[in-house]
């Protein structure tokens, strides 16, 4: 029985659009609007992604700031021996003030030195920031005079 009943309706309803012509303009007015709505859909969408693209962008150029500077420190404190981590962390542990960098939006980058009283311990920590996004690298060493290890 159901499905007679949904025959005549669907039946009823094929007849009225056939009959009216004014039918047909509301069909195309229905499609306009599917149309019309799934652009704006994909325009929005599509912003959506564009904003998470430039900021992955930023976060990604923060990180690669921050690991660089705190690789070559790296090589400066241990292999070159340039960089006595004592007598900076005694004169305030400002190993490099916080600098703009000219090419990124926004761009600063910053290193400083700690000292643990109690383990000996010197944390090297460099904080990169690109527009909104940041990155921050530590390293760990030990040891003191011009000979220091990388703790892991």
């Amino acid at each position: 029985m159901r499905l007679v009943n949904k025959k005549k309706i669907s039946n009823r309803a094929a007849a009225i659009l056939r009959g009216n012509e004014g039918a047909s303009i509301v069909l195309v007015t229905i499609i306009a609007i599917l149309i019309v709505t799934g652009v704006i859909i994909l325009r929005v969408t599509t912003s959506a992604l564009w904003a998470s693209a430039d900021k992955q962008l930023n976060q990604d150029q923060a990180y690669e700031m921050a690991t660089s500077m705190g690789d070559s420190l790296d090589v400066l404190i241990i292999t070159e021996k340039d960089i006595k981590l004592d007598e900076i962390s005694q004169a305030g542990g400002v190993l490099i003030a916080k600098t703009d960098i000219n090419e990124l939006p926004d761009g600063t980058i910053e290193a400083n030195v700690e000292k643990d009283p109690t383990s000996g311990i010197y944390t090297v920590t460099v904080e990169a920031h690109v527009a909104h996004a940041s990155y921050v690298y530590t390293a760990k060493y030990t040891g003191s005079g011009n000979s220091y290890k990388r703790q892991y």
